[in-house]
């Protein structure tokens, strides 16, 4: 890992010994895009903070475009080989100095009120919140959450909330402290969000503000939840079913008691991702037996049944339903 640091010019003074926040941005194979997210943090009305880049292996120019930058908020942490977007977010929060972490990739962009407004927030939590969150604006126009809880919330408020609002997060800043028992998963690749989430909702209060914050955009060429072309989407699928399964089995192991209680629809939703991960392994025992865990709790699941039905196929056939099913949602 190469720590890309440049000393900062003398006509910017800014405190970097510990600055309030650390904007933590990671990024992969997005130099095209990258700069309006970096253009936005540096443009904060609140200037105490500084701003950690991972780039996580990048084979494009991204690296290089980075010294445009001569700010010194700004320092650069590269990964010798792309290692996926929680390895990189562990990366970030590793080398941040800043009492409270801010984290956003590089498709986002933060409002220029953003870090000014989390300031006025965290002068006024109770002493037990240690997260706070805040809504986001799609470039499609919506917003999500669609509606926030009612207060701090903690390990229920968050698995209630999730299975009435449909899951969408919300951006998030989070005092260091957090992640001594809830850091970012490393060592693994794939979409890890529901098991951090549950993780740190188990371990640390949260609040969900009603201001919009930050803006999110559509237009990133590697997206993991938009991605949907075959070439690119199967070797994806094929890479990172053992950590995907494994995300699913250790939320189960975990969480699996909460979710059944106060989650089900998420319940569900791990099932199906346990399934359909086994199935992409060619475990179709294992498979079948999540699916049918899956059903048992919602009998009318369509997608669960589908799922079944294309394991039992084999590997190929949920490939090509995978990829059938981002193209419908595109």
């Amino acid at each position: 890992m190469r720590n890309l640091d440049r000393p900062p010019p003398p006509a910017l003074t800014v405190e970097m010994s510990s600055p309030f926040f650390s904007v933590v941005v990671t990024t992969y194979n997005r130099a095209r895009i990258l700069r309006r997210c970096l253009d936005s943090c540096l443009a904060q009305t609140w200037t105490d903070f500084e701003l950690v880049v991972v780039d996580d292996g990048s084979e494009d120019d991204t690296v290089a475009s980075l010294a445009d930058y001569s700010d010194p908020r700004l320092r650069v942490v590269a990964h010798e080989r792309n290692k996926g977007i929680n390895p990189a977010r562990f990366t970030g929060v590793a080398n941040a100095r800043g009492e409270w972490v801010v984290v956003i990739d590089s498709d986002d962009e933060l409002f220029p009120n953003a870090l000014e407004r989390m300031r006025e927030i965290i002068a006024e939590l109770p002493p037990e919140v240690r997260g706070v969150r805040a809504r986001q604006l799609h470039d499609d126009g919506h917003i999500t959450p669609s509606f926030v809880p009612d207060g701090p919330y903690g390990y229920e408020g968050r698995i209630r909330w999730a299975d009435e609002e449909g899951g969408e997060d919300a951006a998030r800043c989070l005092h260091r402290s957090v992640f001594a028992a809830s850091p970012y998963i490393e060592g693994r690749r794939g979409a890890m969000e529901f098991l951090f989430e549950l993780n740190l909702a188990e371990t640390a209060t949260s609040l969900c503000v009603e201001e919009v914050l930050t803006m999110i955009h559509s237009d990133a060429p590697n997206s993991w939840l938009r991605e949907a072309g075959s070439a690119s989407l199967i070797p994806r699928l094929r890479r990172e079913a053992p950590d995907m399964l494994w995300m699913a089995e250790t939320t189960l192991a975990r969480h699996g008691a909460a979710l059944a209680r106060w989650g089900p629809r998420q319940l569900v939703v791990v099932l199906r991702i346990a399934s359909t991960q086994a199935f992409l392994l060619g475990q179709r025992r294992k498979g079948a037996r999540y699916g049918l865990r899956a059903l048992r709790h919602r009998p009318l699941d369509t997608t669960a049944w589908i799922t079944l039905l294309l394991g039992l196929l084999g590997p190929r056939a949920v490939e090509r339903g995978a990829v059938a099913y981002r193209r419908a949602r595109a």
